[in-house]
């Protein structure tokens, strides 16, 4: 039996438990030797609205209460769009006056508490699961997806990328610089050490790079540091 989507679903009354969480993606790195792990944040995500114990009641009128489930059934329903794109619908939730936010209905639950002769209900309570929808989503036609895509190869993100590469770059080759000259003073003091100590039998406290046993400086690895 086809069953037409509705314009709007009500209860007569109010939900008997309504809640709604909020989310993020994110997660911590696991820094050898710290006591304040670094923390990554990705994303906010969007409200879940729970509906639950919802009632629709028929029996004290004589009434089925069947086709009410099948219209909240047929909620959940892909449609093609004027886009050419296939979507459910989006609902706005509300309590009286006051707006939870638009959504899709992710799942419904129906338990059966009285029917009719027929095997109809008459009497069912319904909870409800609902994922919000952000606004810019909403009658759009924009596949949010290949927008994700398409942002990762941004012309001015790449731009930005190149430049911290290059600096990057810039920097190893500096750095290299910097440790070929200072390995070559190191050799050099060597030798006059050597020369002005030859007799002196001490040849032994100083390590292969010139400086004295006891007295090397440890460099901590930073790398793990962010960069500025």
């Amino acid at each position: 039996m086809r069953v037409e989507i509705p314009d709007e679903i009500y209860f007569i009354t109010f939900p008997q438990d309504v809640s709604w969480s909020k989310d993020s993606v994110n997660s911590e790195v696991a820094t050898y030797g710290s006591n304040s792990p670094y923390l990554t944040y990705g994303t906010t995500k969007l409200r879940n609205l729970s509906l639950g114990n919802c009632l629709f009641e028929g029996f004290s009128d004589g009434k089925a209460v069947e086709g009410n489930i099948l219209e909240l059934e047929a909620a959940m329903q892909m449609v093609i769009t004027e886009f050419g794109s296939a979507s459910p619908y989006c609902w706005n939730a509300y309590a009286g006056g006051k707006s939870y936010g638009t959504f899709i209905i992710q799942s419904v639950q129906v338990q059966e508490q009285m029917r009719d002769m027929s095997g109809n209900a008459t009497r069912a309570t319904v909870s409800v699961s609902l994922q919000e929808v952000p606004a810019f989503q909403v009658n759009s036609g924009i596949d949010i997806t290949a927008n994700a895509i398409q942002g990762a190869a941004d012309e001015k993100y790449q731009e930005t990328l190149d430049q911290n590469a290059a600096k990057d770059q810039d920097d190893k080759v500096k750095d290299k610089k910097d440790k070929d000259k200072d390995k070559n003073g190191n050799k050099n003091g060597n030798k006059n050490d050597s020369s002005s100590s030859s007799g002196s039998g001490n040849s032994s406290d100083l390590n292969p790079d010139g400086t004295k046993k006891g007295e090397t400086l440890i460099d901590i690895d930073t790398s793990i540091k962010p960069k500025p």
